[in-house]
């Protein structure tokens, strides 16, 4: 078995924890870092380098990670793959269209490997949900909300984070992951983008949100503010499907809750979520309609007589009970976000021993979620 050399980009906190999760791998091996400041003096067991074009001209680096504000990733990106490098690339792809179109030029132009680290499509949650909407589980995807409220404690006025010509904003440094998620989850392209922001000052645009309409009537609201303690963070994702009301915890998804429309085959199929547990089922005919108070009289129903099948939004889906539960992963946030990481790094290695393997993360993927940033940002 092959053991990949890895040359890491920016050796700040993320960095090191890039090094730290990867080094447990078997194929795998950093084999060095590049940082222009002294964080490099923290790396252990590899070769350091304070220019970065060092480390993509290392004949020994089979994989170079650039984890660099996003300014950087297509200059950086493009460079490594003119190297031979296979690149694994901090999200945002890009901080502008052209500069993502570059990418693509030069992917071709190479036929480097590369993919985004959007690794929250890695978390076991998302992936759950996204095997239950595509079995027809949890019928169509209608309405998503994300609110995401992050501290801003280690972001000082100076930072880069706050100049959008080096990040490009909150929906494009930071947005993106959830902009992705919702494709994901919802396999439709958007068609109408409305985003509003707030400035604290000239400098600090510190709180955004966006609507965005798709293609296949999902539509999805997006607010993340950095502007408070990290006492107070939090990030909720809350799904509107026609069978499904599903409510996930943590910007590294955690935990949830979920309430089905479901008949015996789905119910079972609710196992799939990591930690699921049911909390109460009932058959249609043992419940009522919380629609109608009391008194309001007989009206027409979406259940139909046999109580087998419910119309909803004109479909008729077959169901017969209403289920709730909980799900939630054992592991730490820490150990959820490092396998994520090993995942991402994993796929990418197969990607590059069998060209035929189609990656979780595609470029088309990162640009998708990078235009519609972008869109919001406007």
């Amino acid at each position: 078995m092959k053991k990949y050399k890895i040359g890491i980009i920016g050796y700040g906190g993320f960095g090191k924890f890039l090094h730290h999760w990867w080094s447990k791998l078997e194929n795998a091996e950093v084999a060095a870092v590049a940082d222009h400041g002294t964080h490099i003096q923290e790396a252990e067991n590899c070769r350091v380098y304070s220019n970065w074009k060092d480390l993509i001209n290392d004949s020994q680096i089979d994989i170079v990670s650039i984890v660099t504000p996003p300014g950087l990733h297509a200059e950086m990106a493009c460079a490594a793959m003119e190297s031979g490098k296979h690149v694994l690339l901090e999200k945002p792809l890009s901080v502008t269209e052209d500069e993502a179109l570059r990418i693509f030029e030069v992917q071709k132009k190479t036929g480097r490997i590369i993919t985004v680290n959007h690794m929250i499509r890695y978390n076991p949650i998302i992936n759950a949900i996204i095997d239950l909407g595509e079995n027809g589980v949890l019928g169509k995807l209608r309405h998503a909300t994300v609110n995401n409220y992050a501290q801003d404690e280690s972001l000082p006025d100076s930072h880069w984070f706050w100049d959008e010509k080096v990040s490009g904003g909150i929906m494009v440094e930071h947005g993106v992951h959830f902009f992705d998620i919702i494709n994901a989850l919802g396999k439709q392209k958007y068609t109408q983008v409305c985003g509003v922001s707030h400035r604290r000052n000239e400098h600090q645009r510190d709180r955004v949100a966006a609507t965005v309409l798709y293609d296949g009537g999902l539509i999805a609201s997006y607010y993340h503010a950095f502007s408070g303690p990290g006492f107070f963070e939090q990030t909720t994702i809350n799904l509107v499907y026609d069978l499904a009301r599903i409510t996930i915890e943590g910007w590294m998804p955690m935990q949830g809750n979920l309430k089905l429309l479901a008949h015996e085959r789905s119910r079972k199929e609710l196992s799939i979520i990591p930690g699921w547990q049911e909390s109460e089922s009932s058959y249609f005919g043992k419940i009522n309609d919380a629609s109608r108070t009391e008194g309001w009289g007989a009206s027409e129903s979406g259940v139909n007589a046999e109580k087998d099948s419910i119309l909803i939004s004109g479909i008729l889906y077959e169901a017969d009970q209403l289920v709730t539960g909980t799900f939630g992963i054992s592991q730490t946030k820490g150990e959820v976000y490092g396998n994520c990481v090993q995942q991402i790094l994993s796929d990418l290695i197969l990607k590059i021993e069998k060209p035929e393997h189609n990656l979780k993360i595609t470029l088309q993927d990162a640009f998708e979620a990078l235009k519609t940033a972008l869109l919001a940002t406007s």
